[in-house]
């Protein structure tokens, strides 16, 4: 916080990106209110979605509200508002790609519509892990001229493609009881669903620090940031897959609670990678 001692102007920067902030947040919440149309008013599954995508909006936001300001106060609301706009279009999109590309056997719109909060709780998993990777795209593209939304948009249709290939392979191990947990409103398998979803995105976002020292060659970042992905994200399958089978014995699997247990630990190894990544 030295800068704002040394120069106090720079409360009207953050002001402004508070307003802009505030603004996308709303937006966000409108969006969500008009895209899921609950049957009932008050549905909490319909609201359940929407917290997940408020939460969403403002974790992909950390990634361009850190770091320098812009050289004017209209600069810096111009960026961090079209940035959040892209951010909210790019969130909205990747749970439409979710539900009819990845889950076209089952409507989670719908689901979520009609009040079925695991279905709710799948689509924010989704939105949740999607701006973890965005966060790491803005991170690298705001820092970078040679990259700027083309980075964001490339990051963006990575992490849609690797976070359906996560879910695709959990259907495959699974033989399909993640489709079963969420017709039967099994909130323990959906939480792990959800958990494991979001620390696939975190192993996904360590591979952003190998792209981040190519910036000046995009060709060869985007191909790094895309073969570092796929490694990392088949490394935290098989860590937190042998973590699980180890610690939590066979015989417990029908315990109260198992699955939200076994997410944490998915979960978990999501943050390991990156740190032992930064070394």
């Amino acid at each position: 916080m030295n800068w704002l001692l040394n120069d106090t102007s720079y409360i009207l920067y953050l002001l402004v990106d508070l307003f802009a902030v505030f603004t996308l947040v709303a937006a966000m919440r409108m969006v969500s209110r008009v895209v899921v149309n609950p049957v009932n008013q008050h549905s909490e599954a319909s609201n359940i979605e929407a917290a997940c995508a408020i939460i969403a909006l403002m974790l992909a936001l950390t990634g361009i509200t850190s770091g320098e300001f812009s050289l004017t106060l209209f600069d810096e609301w111009l960026l961090v508002t079209i940035y959040g706009l892209l951010a909210i279009a790019l969130l909205r999109l990747g749970g439409i790609i979710q539900d009819k590309l990845v889950l076209p056997t089952l409507s989670l719109g719908s689901e979520t519509q009609h009040g079925n909060i695991t279905a709710a709780y799948i689509t924010g998993g989704h939105f949740i892990g999607t701006a973890i990777v965005i966060r790491a795209a803005m991170e690298w593209s705001s820092s970078s001229e040679h990259l700027g939304f083309i980075a964001l948009i490339l990051g963006f249709v990575l992490s849609q493609f690797l976070l359906a290939l996560e879910t695709r392979l959990r259907l495959v191990w699974t033989s399909g009881q993640l489709l079963k947990a969420i017709k039967e409103s099994n909130r323990s398998a959906i939480l792990k669903a959800s958990l494991q979803h979001i620390g696939a995105a975190l192993a996904i976002s360590t591979s952003a620090h190998f792209a981040s020292n190519l910036d000046t060659q995009w060709q060869l970042a985007i191909l790094a940031w895309a073969l570092s992905s796929i490694v990392f994200l088949l490394l935290y399958l098989a860590l937190s897959e042998l973590c699980v089978r180890l610690i939590l014995p066979k015989h417990e699997t029908y315990e109260g609670g198992r699955g939200i247990l076994e997410g944490t630990i998915y979960l978990g190894w999501g943050f390991i990678l990156p740190a032992l990544a930064s070394y």
